[in-house]
């Protein structure tokens, strides 16, 4: 790879297939990852050629130690990485005390771990040359407790904080930190919906953004001094706000109700 070089976790389709996409088209070569089960939804050769870039394909599980070593190693020796994007995740469809306790634990391995050491390992190179972008995916249920889905909210809870104080932490280094809050979006991440959200889903009573608009959002708040924390969509943005101003006992009577 001779290009700047973007890394990109859970780049086999919606929102990190979208990053591909676009950082492909501004000439960076590519490392994705994925899971080994994964279908790519797009044509890696169609992509190589027509931006004449260079595409890596790492087929690999975040809640394994030896996957995420590996991915951390390729980082620390390749001093072309300038833009990070740490968007692999999942969701758990069961309460949390009904769940098996290795789910809880790897979603905290792949939400907090993978792209904790990922950053570490990013970071040296990117100060050295006083450049370079990480993007962090979190949620809107980062700011809204979701009863059935607790391990994700908090974890995507974490990027938040971490974000920004990284951000803080970095100021005038010449390292752009993002982490990027979309709501529903159109992608495989709502395979296991439940009966509620697809019916939801089937009304068009939830607002669902494709992934290359959330995608675009980012990119366009990259450009915005200490713009941290991005909300795509007006939607998001009023359920946050209507979430910040609600009495707490009045979102877990309603939550209680609703979203359990």
């Amino acid at each position: 790879m001779n290009n700047r070089v973007a890394l990109i976790t859970g780049a086999t389709s919606g929102i990190g297939a979208a990053f591909a996409q676009h950082f492909a088209k501004e000439g960076y070569d590519l490392i994705l990852t994925g899971l080994p089960r994964d279908k790519m939804s797009y044509s890696v050769e169609e992509l190589k050629e027509k931006h004449n870039v260079n595409v890596e394909i790492i087929f690999a599980e975040l809640a394994n130690e030896s996957d995420v070593s590996s991915i951390e190693d390729i980082i620390k020796r390749n001093d072309k990485i300038e833009v990070l994007v740490n968007n692999a995740g999942f969701g758990l469809v069961k309460l949390f005390w009904q769940d098996n306790i290795q789910n809880i634990e790897n979603i905290i391995k792949v939400h907090i771990n993978a792209p904790v050491r990922f950053i570490h390992a990013a970071l040296p190179n990117m100060i050295r040359q006083k450049k370079g972008i990480i993007i962090n995916m979190s949620s809107l249920s980062s700011f809204i407790p979701i009863p059935k889905d607790s391990m994700y909210s908090a974890t995507k809870l974490f990027q938040n904080s971490f974000m920004e104080s990284l951000h803080i932490s970095l100021n005038n280094m010449g390292i752009k930190i993002q982490v990027l809050c979309p709501g529903f979006v159109k992608t495989d991440f709502h395979k296991n919906l439940s009966n509620d959200i697809a019916e939801m889903k089937k009304r068009e009573i939830i607002h669902w953004m494709q992934p290359d608009e959330v995608v675009k959002i980012s990119i366009k708040n990259l450009r915005k001094k200490n713009k941290v924390i991005v909300i795509p969509g007006l939607t998001c943005k009023i359920l946050k706000f209507v979430y910040t101003i609600l009495p707490y006992p009045v979102y877990y009577q309603i939550a209680n109700k609703y979203l359990s």
